[in-house]
């Protein structure tokens, strides 16, 4: 970090509230109705289906002896309350689900959902309003037969054309690309060299180079992961895999994250894994650094971490993203870590300041959302034990962050949206996020103002912009 930018920084963070430190989580578990009770639970994901304005949550479960594993689809009522429609919607997939992802793939205005099955052929939902309509399974044209067991799915539009594809991450078989052809049908494409046949347990799309399209990283169980990066609207033939690069971790790969951890501009990466994690620092030039022990973050005193989902988000509203830790993974029960970012390349346990209780479970995932939109990011747990999945409330003020929801020109969510918050006396960079497969909604934090918003959307070159923006502001910004 540049030491001007540094000094501006702390010196806008010693003016910032003493009741900084005091803030915490409140579990709204029992209250919202989002338990998940006697599941075990295999992930999740946030979406604002209906178009109200909030998040609603769809959760995957998996099958045991003692459990009859039907999803979940909580719609977010406004109140603090969710009420779970998955079976009056057509959702309540009943089988071992092992991951699902929101997206607008028809390009309608409203949010379609894919859910991938372990063991079984996966299930692409059409939302039709006041219904969904399953059409992958039903429909010849969407080529999304069962080949391997899939694990993983994120959203992503590679090719810049305006429908969103997806990827898909396989055990027992080749990973799978899927075009969308902008009819309602997907092409599978076996000739851009991402059908990595190694077992991927979790896909990501990510700019990580800032040239306006998305590129791709896979996390493999015990094999090197992969990062390819996306040439094709340079003329390229294929992805370019990174063979070298510092980022094909080889560990007992869980999970993984892209976020801008030191404020430069462009997406760190935090890689989880069944013993020690993993920090890649974005250098540029397709270089990463690994400083996840300098940074803390690494293991637990010399402890390994069993790390199945990780999330990062600001919830301190310092102006820097820290990093939460699902762990359990392989069924080893662990407890919860929450990192808080100190703003000079470190992070500190915060986790009981925070309110979060030490103990153990089989925790499986993470995912972060202002689900009662006061500004600042709440997250919901999922847990492998069966003893129920968990919501936490953010106390923390929302003057302390801006919100920012981005909406693209065709799939309502502007994936791969670059959107940067700048001082607007200095022209320091205060934050930097992407739209990644989860969510438009991005919650920075804001500790002095007024700020300028800057949003790139992918394949152009010109940026939106918004000036005068405060702390505890929204600012909705749409593709022109």
């Amino acid at each position: 970090m540049k030491p001007a930018k540094t000094m501006l920084l702390y010196a806008a963070l010693l003016a910032w509230p003493l009741g900084l430190a005091a803030q915490s989580f409140q579990n709204r578990t029992e209250a919202s109705g989002t338990l998940n009770s006697g599941l075990y639970s295999t992930g999740l994901a946030w979406g604002d289906f209906d178009s109200d304005g909030d998040p609603d949550l769809y959760v995957t479960n998996w099958g045991t002896a003692v459990s009859v594993p039907r999803n979940a689809l909580y719609r977010n009522e406004g109140n603090g309350v969710f009420a779970d429609l998955a079976t009056a919607l057509g959702v309540d997939v009943v089988g071992n689900s092992s991951a699902a992802a929101w997206g607008d793939y028809d390009n309608d205005g409203d949010l379609d959902l894919y859910v991938a099955d372990f063991f079984d052929q996966d299930y692409l939902y059409e939302n039709r309003t006041d219904t969904f309509v399953e059409v992958g399974r039903a429909q010849a044209g969407i080529d999304v037969e069962r080949r391997g067991s899939t694990t993983s799915v994120a959203w992503g539009d590679y090719d810049n054309d305006g429908w969103l594809d997806f990827y898909l991450g396989e055990y027992y078989y080749d990973d799978e690309l899927y075009q969308n052809t902008g009819n309602r049908t997907f092409d599978q494409r076996l000739d851009l060299g991402v059908n990595d046949r190694r077992d991927a347990d979790e896909v990501s799309w990510a700019d990580y180079d800032n040239d306006g399209d998305l590129d791709l990283y896979v996390v493999n169980r015990e094999q090197e992961n992969a990062l390819y990066r996306n040439d094709l609207n340079a003329g390229t033939s294929a992805f370019v895999p990174l063979a070298t690069s510092p980022v094909a971790d080889k560990g007992i790969g869980q999970s993984a994250a892209w976020g801008d951890f030191d404020n430069d501009g462009d997406l760190d990466l935090y890689v989880g894994n069944v013993g020690a994690n993993a920090l890649y620092r974005n250098e540029g030039s397709d270089t990463f650094v690994e400083v996840g022990a300098q940074a803390g973050v690494r293991q637990n005193n010399g402890v390994g971490w069993l790390t199945a989902g990780v999330g990062w988000a600001d919830w301190d509203g310092n102006g820097y993203l820290d990093l939460f830790l699902a762990n359990g993974a392989d069924r080893q029960s662990q407890p919860v870590v929450l990192l808080a970012n100190q703003g000079d390349g470190t992070f500190s346990n915060a986790t009981s300041d925070a309110g979060l209780s030490a103990a153990r479970g089989y925790y499986t995932g993470v995912g972060w959302a202002d689900y009662d939109g006061n500004g600042a990011p709440d997250f919901y747990l999922t847990n492998g034990a069966t003893q129920g999945s968990q919501l936490f409330q953010n106390s923390a003020e929302s003057q302390r962050f801006i919100k920012v929801r981005v909406r693209g020109k065709t799939h309502r969510e502007g994936i791969g949206a670059r959107v940067q918050l700048i001082d607007a006396a200095t022209g320091a960079l205060q934050g930097y996020r992407q739209v990644l497969s989860g969510g438009s909604e991005l919650i920075f934090g804001a500790p002095a103002g007024p700020y300028r918003v800057e949003v790139r959307f992918p394949g152009s070159a010109t940026a939106v912009l918004r000036d005068a923006v405060q702390a505890g502001d929204q600012v909705d910004i749409e593709e022109p």
